[in-house]
């Protein structure tokens, strides 16, 4: 059964009765007053799912999502249901195509097609906006360089055929069952010789129990000001520093430090313990050799705190027991890996907090630390913890892993989603996955996969920044940025006077410009 809600630019028409009947709904006509639609249909709509073409407004913190096709076909739902699976293949990443030809040669202008259009929604990266839709009867043409996404609510078994621009086509089998992970797949001929591979990477989401409708938030007249890791890094990528902050990062004194020094919104690193505690810390690895999620939470908070010279010290009291402040420093400790929940409880409820989920990401010519196994199990232990803690906190989720991101939009609507962008410079080590060097690629994907925002190395804005950060505002697409070059005064201002949605920095409490609390109210 399905209704169809109207929008007007002057109120909404709505039919209480069609929608409690109906598990399709969709939105028609100028969406002007979508939010608004959006909040009744949280109201009186148990089940079912919302389609919503075009732009979809939301009043949310990041301002206007860029939710391109919420829901285009009937068997997908948003977020997923518990007990209800999703999986979602990616070929290529727009650098090296993922064909490989057993003669040595590079083949062109490849299209694809699969036997399953009914239950199957294509993405092609190629496109200036792109999104996914249903397949259909014809041929999907990908260029020279692969570089799209399928995504289907059901395990199922196709056919893929290749056609090349040389005339020669073959075909490739591919099983969506309960296997994730990397998957190599033989291409044959049509007299069943192999000529070729296929290489692809197949992410598996579960869905889970959530809460349904957006979290209503404020949207930000002015930049957000986040305190990076707290106040600053103090013992990681220590070589691109000239100065650290005095107060361990990540910690619940460096934390509220910021907020009591004009932090909108701190940004935090979360990981999760071998014992499934959601923790604190930026590192993959607690020392070289020993990861984090092979550790568990007691032997985590056995081991001693970094040691600090006397003149940070020195400087970390003056900042902590400044008479005209008058922290209470007894509420606040210094321990390495707080847990979430505690976090959540003890902060002030008026700091929003930006929560990167830790992922190891696959470097080029490097081995990935150990991780644990199943990212669905992680996502839901932190989103668990959102939701019983955050309460009306502002929380915007973000991680440089693509999968992360990908599962903690699908699984829940509350909050925002920001992919984080490192992009290609000789700052740190190139990812593997080719989209995530590119910029352009890295915006395509936030698109795509109706995330609400990028957050950018600063690294990246060093020539053409105005024309990038116009062209990611353009999309639709909220705008942070981080980095080292965030350390000038100078730079930060620029960026503020070009209205990025959000400014990560270390040390904020040097920040001139912001106004300093003198109490948690």
């Amino acid at each position: 059964r399905e209704a169809v809600v109207s929008t007007q630019s002057t109120g909404i028409a709505l039919n209480a009765y069609s929608l409690t009947c109906s598990s399709h709904i969709h939105i028609q006509g100028p969406f002007q007053s979508v939010g608004r639609v959006m909040d009744v249909l949280s109201d009186v709509l148990d089940d079912g799912y919302c389609s919503v073409p075009g732009s979809f407004v939301d009043s949310g913190i990041l301002g206007s999502p860029p939710i391109r096709s919420l829901l285009p076909v009937a068997n997908r739902t948003f977020p997923l249901r518990d007990g209800e699976t999703e999986f979602c293949v990616r070929i290529g990443d727009g650098v090296a195509s993922p064909v490989k030809l057993l003669d040595g040669s590079q083949p062109q202008n490849i299209s694809f097609y699969l036997d399953a259009a009914e239950t199957v929604e294509l993405c092609s990266f190629d496109d200036a906006s792109p999104q996914y839709q249903i397949q259909g009867s014809s041929w999907t043409p990908l260029g020279s360089v692969l570089n799209f996404s399928l995504i289907t609510s059901r395990p199922l078994s196709c056919d893929l055929s290749v056609c090349f621009g040389d005339g020669t086509y073959g075909k490739t089998y591919l099983t969506l069952s309960g296997a994730a992970g990397d998957v190599t797949l033989p291409i044959v001929d049509p007299e069943g010789r192999i000529i070729g591979t296929l290489e692809c990477s197949v992410t598996m989401i579960h869905g889970r129990e959530v809460e349904r409708g957006l979290h209503p938030r404020k949207v930000p007249a002015t930049t957000l000001e986040i305190g990076h890791r707290g106040c600053g890094v103090t013992h990681t990528d220590r070589e691109l520093y000239d100065e650290f902050t005095c107060v361990p990062e990540n910690t619940l004194s460096s934390l509220h430090l910021a907020y009591r020094h004009g932090a909108d919104m701190v940004e935090t690193d979360v990981t999760v313990t071998m014992d499934n505690k959601a923790v604190l810390y930026h590192d993959l690895e607690v020392a070289p050799g020993i990861p984090l999620a092979h550790t568990s939470s007691n032997v985590l908070w056995k081991l001693p705190l970094p040691e600090i010279n006397a003149t940070d010290s020195q400087k970390r009291d003056q900042l902590l027991l400044s008479p005209s402040e008058g922290l209470e420093t007894v509420r606040f400790g210094s321990k390495l890996f707080p847990e979430l929940r505690d976090v959540l409880a003890m902060l002030p409820g008026g700091l929003g907090i930006m929560l990167e989920v830790k992922s190891n990401i696959a470097e080029k010519g490097r081995i990935p630390v150990p991780y644990h196994g199943d990212k669905n199990k992680i996502v839901d232990l932190i989103l668990s913890e959102l939701a019983n803690s955050a309460g009306n906190r502002n929380i915007i989720l973000c991680s440089f892993c693509p999968t992360i991101c990908l599962m903690l939009r699908r699984k829940q609507d509350r909050w925002p989603v920001v992919l984080i962008v490192q992009g290609s410079t000789e700052t740190y080590h190139d990812y593997s996955d080719g989209r995530l060097r590119s910029l352009d690629l890295c915006v395509k994907l936030a698109l795509s996969e109706n995330l609400h925002g990028v957050s950018v190395f600063s690294g990246l804005l060093t020539d053409r920044c105005q024309e990038k950060i116009a062209a990611i505002k353009e999309s639709g697409l909220a705008t942070f940025v981080w980095g080292y070059h965030t350390a000038s005064q100078e730079f930060r201002d620029y960026l503020r006077s070009e209205g990025i949605t959000g400014l990560i920095y270390d040390r904020i409490y040097e920040d001139t410009s912001l106004v300093k609390r003198t109490s948690d109210d």
